[in-house]
């Protein structure tokens, strides 16, 4: 994206003159240009300095391809924004006076004949490269792809061209670095705004191929629906289980039809095996096909849980046939990403199903996760889906699924060990995915050793290469999911980027995409980025900040940014921290809408379990090596406080200076008008304030925790507790003000209207928000009340 920061003056401008001599622009009764206007001023401008007018034509192969059709019409469409009503008509109808030409050089005379003469520049750019060449020749526009998809991206290079001031001499070539940019839904961990809730448009697909994205998996929505077949096919092996979802049958295929139209492969997060009594009443299914598991966490009174037994002859005729309806009757469907286990799925417990002792050998017997029953139901499943289809893809995730939420950790994935067995006997995969030594949603977070790969990654990608398979890195770069959704943080997406290029990395699956509504900064920096991650992130950052808030407010949204980048920052060298993984516990948001207790007596039952930094008993906690962490937390967590509430303010500073009455530069969400620059400057400030307050929160959770752990001690060796007592009420009248400027603060909110989009969150979110938060006000004012 070349940015032009001068465009949308000469934009507005050339509006105002239209308005002047009375073109029929559309305006409010306060003289606001629409934002139709703006963009069709823009357009018209641009095509002026182009000389582009009646008389052309779109040209498409004679046999295209329905990317390329696609390319052909949302060119057809922009044009249109113009009031040019252009034809698309094939190369053999085609005048040959004045052309758009779009197609590759397979397939399009035109273009092989500007190739001959070097002219064009695509023949050694290989297709997997989605590369193109955009180019003008005489009065002929040339689009030419690497394949289908390179096309479609030219065609969006020519829009954002003309949409920038077409200054200059238009000739483009772009290859993306990264292959595969895979992508999910933005609500993942969102119990507002998920699949259940939420429809997939054609702008959604849309916005996300413009953003140079290629493949798309929906990531098992704990909010919404879950991964597993028998939610999308029905069983013969098996009748009795609850037949498939009408709703989410109808989704995915749609989801799958939009995405193949913009060139998107779509991915299915695929999770087995199912829980039986998630699917029907675990008594009709037959003795031989439940197993047993032990589970990590979860499970009964007991932490068990019945599942379907993988090595149960009846269980794997049920997969085989399930798998292959899957594959046959969702064809638009390009593959599946595989995640067996932490999803609603688990295996046997070897010593605790007799089926499975006898056919594990080598896996631990105490094992919810044996590798050897993942390797049989993998391959299985791979087996039967390349049968039906041969050109469905199977990627599997198999180094996570040892430790839960992922991995990881430096030995796990050597040779010899369980991982590593397990990626070496599983048979058929054509991709490899991984996470890393951080997690897989943390890259933002450096930890010790992450200028070098994990053993994990170096396992996985060892392996790909000898089996010729694809390697992937999953990560988060647009959403973590311990921070609001579209907070802004795009340093640390082009660090990240440029770390993995400098691991060897091609292909990246993201775990949590953009929220297309937000057209966020992240979404942004991550087109620019995955195409080329080795620019300066400074010059990019600065240009677009101008483009997206204006010149004076830019600056100021770029230095909260900044100190964003400083906030998160201050985890470097932390294996675990706050913003890690699915934690929920000190997240700067309400992940799932769980929103964290008051801090009571009693607090550090919720809390201490998930915290390595805080030693369990008072043996431990005296022990040297553990009394400085909690003081080390306690200080990042201040330090990382103090970070935001800069970032804070200077966003605030930025809604203040930023325009109502022009519009952000960059916009690819045709689903909702482009923003006003203030409206815009409030979407990122207000996920900065929201995790601001947040994090002042967790910060008093932590030193209540602290402070009741330290009575708790002190209490325990019979010494007396009082000032720590006394401690803890100012504490808790500390956070009752604290939680007071939350619920003023999200009050501040629900007053702009149209919420989700000015704030990234719904009004119903806030609601209950706020009304979680002024019960826990009360519950602290009855607790001093009580022990005045």
């Amino acid at each position: 994206m070349a940015i032009c920061v001068d465009s949308w003056r000469w934009a507005l401008a050339a509006t105002m003159a239209a308005m002047a001599i009375g073109m029929p622009l559309w305006a409010d009764e306060a003289g606001q240009i629409s934002p139709q206007a703006y963009e069709k001023a823009q357009i018209e401008s641009g095509l002026k300095k182009l000389g582009v007018g009646h008389g052309y034509e779109i040209v498409i192969p004679d046999n295209p391809d329905i990317v390329e059709n696609t390319a052909a019409e949302e060119l057809k469409r922009f044009l249109g924004k113009a009031g040019l009503e252009i034809p698309i008509v094939s190369e053999l109808k085609s005048s040959g006076a004045k052309r758009f030409l779009l197609g590759q050089e397979s397939s399009l005379k035109s273009l092989k004949e500007y190739g001959d003469k070097g002219e064009l520049d695509i023949r050694g750019v290989p297709p997997e490269d989605d590369g193109f060449h955009l180019k003008r020749i005489g009065k002929d526009f040339a689009v030419a792809g690497a394949n289908a998809r390179g096309v479609l991206y030219g065609e969006y290079a020519l829009e954002d061209f003309i949409l920038d001031g077409a200054s200059g001499e238009l000739d483009i070539k772009k290859v993306p670095y990264f292959r595969k940019r895979s992508n999910a839904p933005g609500y993942y961990w969102d119990a507002y705004t998920n699949l259940k809730t939420d429809e997939f448009e054609e702008a959604y697909a849309a916005y996300l191929s413009r953003l140079g994205v290629n493949q798309y998996c929906s990531v098992d929505d704990i909010f919404g629906y879950n991964g597993n077949l028998n939610n999308l096919v029905q069983s013969s092996v098996f009748p009795f289980q609850n037949p498939p979802l009408p709703d989410y049958q109808r989704k995915v295929k749609k989801i799958s039809a939009l995405c193949k139209k913009y060139g998107i492969e779509y991915y299915f997060f695929l999770g087995e095996p199912v829980i039986p009594k998630d699917a029907a009443d675990i008594e009709k299914y037959p003795p031989e096909a439940i197993g047993a598991a032990k589970l990590p966490w979860g499970g009964d009174e007991n932490g068990m849980m019945k599942t379907l037994c993988v090595n149960s002859p009846i269980v794997q005729e049920y997969y085989k046939e399930m798998m292959k309806k899957f594959v046959l009757e969702y064809g638009d469907i390009k593959g599946a990403l595989f995640y067996n286990l932490d999803q609603n799925s688990w295996l046997c417990t070897p010593g605790l199903c007799p089926r499975c002792s006898k056919a594990v050998t080598d896996s631990p017997m105490d094992t919810c996760t044996p590798w050897q029953t993942q390797a049989k139901l993998v391959s299985l499943l791979i087996e039967v889906a390349h049968e039906a289809r041969p050109d469905f893809k199977f990627n599997f995730w198999g180094d996570v699924h040892f430790s839960g939420n992922n991995t990881g950790w430096e030995g796990s994935s050597q040779p010899g060990s369980d991982v590593d067995k397990l990626l070496r006997d599983t048979k058929g995969y054509d991709a490899l995915t991984t996470g890393w030594d951080g997690g897989d949603h943390d890259i933002m977070v450096p930890v010790p050793g992450t200028d070098e790969p994990c053993a994990a990654f170096r396992s996985t990608f060892a392996s790909a290469k000898e089996r010729g398979a694809l390697a992937y890195v999953y990560f988060a770069y647009n959403r973590l999911e311990s921070i609001p959704k579209s907070f802004p943080f795009p340093f640390h997406a082009c660090d990240a980027l440029k770390k993995f290029k400098g691991w060897g990395a091609r292909n990246l699956v993201e775990v949590t995409g953009p929220t297309p509504a937000h057209n966020s900064i992240n979404a942004l920096t991550m087109k620019e980025f995955q195409c080329n991650p080795d620019q300066d992130p400074e010059k990019f950052l600065t240009a677009l900040s101008v483009k997206q808030f204006g010149p004076e407010a830019g600056p100021l949204m770029y230095k909260a940014w900044e100190e964003v980048r400083a906030a998160m920052d201050v985890w470097n060298g932390w294996r675990s921290n706050p913003l890690g993984g699915s934690h929920s516990y000190l997240s700067l948001s309400v992940p799932g809408g769980l929103q964290p207790p008051a801090i009571l007596p009693g607090i550090t039952k919720a809390y201490n379990p998930s915290w390595f930094w805080l030693a369990e008993t008072a043996e431990l906690r005296s022990k040297p090596e553990n009394q400085a962490k909690p003081k080390e937390f306690l200080a990042n967590m201040q330090e990382m406080n103090v970070h935001l509430g800069k970032a804070s303010e200077w966003a605030q500073q930025a809604v203040a200076a930023a325009s109502d009455k022009e519009y952000i530069g960059v916009y690819y969400y045709s689903g909702l008008p482009r923003p006003t620059c203030k409206q815009y400057a409030e979407l990122n400030w207000a996920p900065i304030a929201y995790s601001n307050a947040m994090c002042s929160l967790r910060l008093n959770i932590t030193r209540a925790i602290y402070l009741q752990v330290d009575m708790e001690d002190a209490r325990s060796a019979g010494h007396d507790a009082a000032t720590m007592e006394q401690a803890y009420r100012a504490l808790i009248q500390e956070d009752i003000k604290a939680q007071e400027q939350f619920c003023t603060l999200l009050s501040e909110f629900l007053q702009m209207k149209p919420c989700y989009t000015r704030t990234a969150l719904t009004e119903k979110e806030m609601q209950d928000y706020l009304a979680g938060t002024q019960k826990k006000i009360g519950d602290l004012k009855a607790f001093l009340e009580k022990n005045a």
